[in-house]
């Protein structure tokens, strides 16, 4: 959650509501909540958030469960003519960080960051975040907060909306780190062509934390400029750190998404890269490119002495969306290892919509799984239909 409000043009809300939590002797409560109830077409949508200790104790947010750490977002907006849902998982990232009665989180992000807004009218929010939190006695517990609201898009004002813009343009250069850092969201989350020179010149920038928010621009604007940039991105710059591994990624990413099969071959090259994370996302950017045909050259990697490389490959042959794709992660089924099972399993019903019980799941080997995977297939493959991958929610 990035800390720090600015006053600037927020959300959007008619009505919220919270729901709180109590952990032993501490007590919680969370919303996301309004500033804003009305929007242009192509100005940044953002919503707030807060958390507060209302108790007597204080109490650890993010904290670290050993056992199993919940750290989840889920949206739902119905717009004028279409709904749409997304998750956004942060993986227990950030730091845990000690509340005192009394004392409140606060943070920002952007709804363009799952949503891209096409229409004008009124649109209906339903957020909720799950996290967990410890008390200082040690005992851990999910805490989960929602809120519903509302808020219309209404015709832009292309001069208002190029101020607005320019604001966010200036405060990329800020000297609050604060101010820059939401900038900086801004350009990576809404990248309307107006900042395609911004977002250029950003990609060369000696900070690694200024540039993956710049691929993540360049891919949302997608020309073949800011293409070329992202091979730049990939190539010349040297993973040292955790956020040039971070950029590193979000142009793979990007390139990955942009439908440029051009770029098979520079994405295909590290698919053996040392950095896991970034293999697994070079393995995704080959299968959304090539499709069937590099299904052999991810499969390849379901052979590998490495789980790591085995699950890797079974997670991103999901991306091919062929039929390929389905025998090969059929085959993947009967790995040894329980996490490339359970990732192959997982890629096979995101795939094809088809699932076995938790039941057949829990009691059947992986070769009796594979087996009726086989079964299913052979009955199945003429009439299940691939839909393409959105990893947007257009509201149109």
């Amino acid at each position: 959650m990035r800390a720090g409000l600015h006053k600037y043009e927020c959300l959007l809300v008619a009505s919220a509501f919270t729901m709180a939590v109590c952990a032993s002797a501490q007590e919680l409560q969370g919303r996301f909540y309004p500033e804003k109830d009305k929007y242009m077409l192509g100005e940044p949508v953002l919503f707030n958030v807060d958390i507060k200790n209302v108790g007597s104790e204080a109490v650890y947010v993010y904290a670290k469960n050993p056992h199993e750490c919940v750290d989840r977002y889920e949206f739902f907006i119905s717009g004028p003519s279409s709904g749409c849902g997304q998750n956004w998982v942060p993986d227990c990232q950030d730091d845990p960080e000690l509340l005192k009665p009394g004392e409140s989180i606060h943070g920002q992000w952007e709804l363009d960051s799952w949503y891209q807004f096409e229409r004008e009218g009124k649109y209906e929010v339903s957020a909720t975040r799950h996290l967990p939190i410890q008390a200082i006695h040690g005992e851990f517990q999910d805490f989960t907060f929602s809120s519903k609201f509302d808020f219309r898009l209404e015709p832009p004002d292309p001069i208002r909306v190029q101020d607005i813009l320019q604001e966010f343009e200036r405060n990329l250069h800020s000297n609050d780190p604060e101010v820059r850092h939401s900038a900086l969201d801004v350009l990576a989350s809404t990248a309307p062509a107006y900042f395609q020179n911004t977002a250029l010149t950003l990609s060369r920038d000696k900070d690694a934390f200024v540039v993956f928010h710049a691929a993540a621009a360049l891919g949302r604007i997608n020309t073949p400029e800011t293409r070329a940039a992202l091979a730049d991105i990939i190539t010349s710059r040297e993973t040292t750190n955790e956020d040039e591994v971070i950029a590193r990624i979000r142009a793979l990413e990007a390139l990955g998404r942009s439908g440029d099969d051009s770029y098979l071959s520079l994405v295909s090259h590290y698919m053996d890269d040392a950095n896991e994370h970034i293999q697994l996302i070079a393995m995704v950017a080959v299968a959304e490119l090539g499709k069937g045909p590099v299904v052999p050259q991810i499969q390849r990697f379901l052979l590998d002495p490495n789980p790591v490389h085995r699950k890797n490959a079974a997670e991103a042959l999901r991306f091919s969306i062929t039929p390929e794709a389905v025998e090969a992660l059929i085959s993947a089924v009967g790995d040894k290892d329980a996490e490339v099972n359970k990732s192959a399993l997982a890629s096979l019903t995101q795939l094809t919509g088809h699932s076995v019980s938790e039941g057949e799941e829990r009691t059947k080997t992986p070769v009796q799984l594979q087996d009726a995977w086989h079964t299913w297939w052979r009955n199945n493959k003429t009439k299940v239909g691939f839909a393409e991958l959105e990893f947007l929610c257009h509201m149109k």
